[in-house]
């Protein structure tokens, strides 16, 4: 029994002792460049890394061109707007040689041809899904655009303002372009200048092949000239009033938020009372009431249209405080677009 006790001794040293000969080499073949315990889990590091960085660094990318994306579009934005604005504050020239030439025989050319060009284009647009593919793509296309010779005519110059207010640093001027102009006609509702651009970004749509595209489009009231105001006189009005004549109202039509200014003539020295009135009763904003005419017998108002006023055809009323003479009154148009 002790034999037995004694060999089970010995065996259990001598596995005890394998098992430290082992470790303290596997310990000297990883201090001396030999694959051991601690390569194995190092080599596993690695192909963890190998297998993440390759997505970590596709969402570093994608947020970079989110970025760039975002950049890009806001100086798109703005060398729209401003190209837009600066054009539209000077449409009052435009307009003026636009009646010249139009009272010309080449105007009178134009015109007609400008007729027949809307013919076809409206012809497209009604029948052109008849058409088979890819031809009613085609005519959707074209249908879809202006065909005016003016207007196609202002997309060059238009463009060349464009790129000149572009900021080089963020925009490529060979990938900008102006594609679509809606020039004023000077009526009224329609005395608006509208340009929609597009830019072609540098990169493209992986594995289809496609251009990626921006497009921004900005419209300004255009400054067309006109009688001194367009604001609605009231059936009768066009004599009444007394010794009261109406001069201005601008701006017209008068805009939530802004300010509008009403000008009247009248005797010098006379004090004239002003109530305005919309769909919640009667304005109690600042400088209402009563004013005096200056010496030359104009008087006026500058009062503020509150932001939550309600879009429409409202009323003002003026009238001598003395009592003498008929009250003249207007309406006026206020809008939001």
């Amino acid at each position: 029994m002790e034999i037995g006790m004694k060999r089970l001794t010995r065996r259990m040293t001598l596995i005890n002792k394998r098992k430290r000969d082992d470790q303290r080499r596997g310990e000297s073949r990883a201090r001396n460049g030999h694959p051991g315990r601690t390569a194995a889990t190092a080599g596993t590091v690695t192909l963890e890394a190998a297998l993440v960085m390759p997505v970590f660094l596709l969402v570093i990318v994608f947020l970079i061109f989110l970025i760039r994306t975002c950049v890009t579009e806001m100086a798109l934005d703005g060398a729209l707007s401003q190209t837009t604005r600066q054009t539209a504050s000077m449409w009052y020239v435009v307009s003026k040689a636009q009646e010249s030439f139009a009272e010309t025989k080449a105007g009178e050319a134009v015109e007609a041809v400008d007729g027949k060009l809307e013919d076809i284009r409206k012809t497209l647009e009604q029948y052109g899904n008849l058409l088979p593919a890819p031809l009613s793509d085609w005519a959707s296309d074209a249908a879809g655009r202006s065909w005016s010779i003016e207007e196609n005519a202002a997309i060059p110059l238009l463009e060349k303002v464009m790129k000149e207010l572009a900021d080089p640093n963020v925009l490529d001027v060979d990938r900008l372009d102006i594609v679509n102009v809606t020039l004023p006609s000077g009526t009224e509702g329609d005395g608006f200048l509208t340009v929609e651009a597009e830019y072609r970004l540098p990169m493209g749509v992986p594995f289809l092949g496609r251009s990626l595209i921006l497009r921004s489009s900005a419209k300004e009231r255009a400054w067309v000239g006109g009688t001194p105001s367009t604001a609605l006189l009231n059936e009768g009005d066009e004599e009444g009033g007394g010794s009261l004549a109406f001069l201005s109202m601008e701006p017209s039509p008068a805009r939530p938020g802004r300010r509008v200014t009403l000008s009247l003539k009248a005797e010098p020295g006379q004090t004239v009372e002003l109530s305005v009135y919309y769909k919640s009763g009667q304005s109690t904003a600042k400088h209402l009431g009563q004013a005096t005419a200056d010496s030359e017998g104009l008087v006026a108002w500058t009062w503020l249209v509150s932001g939550n006023t309600t879009s429409g055809a409202w009323a003002w009323e003026a009238k001598i405080s003395a009592g003498t003479g008929t009250p003249l009154s207007q309406s006026f148009l206020v809008s939001r677009s």
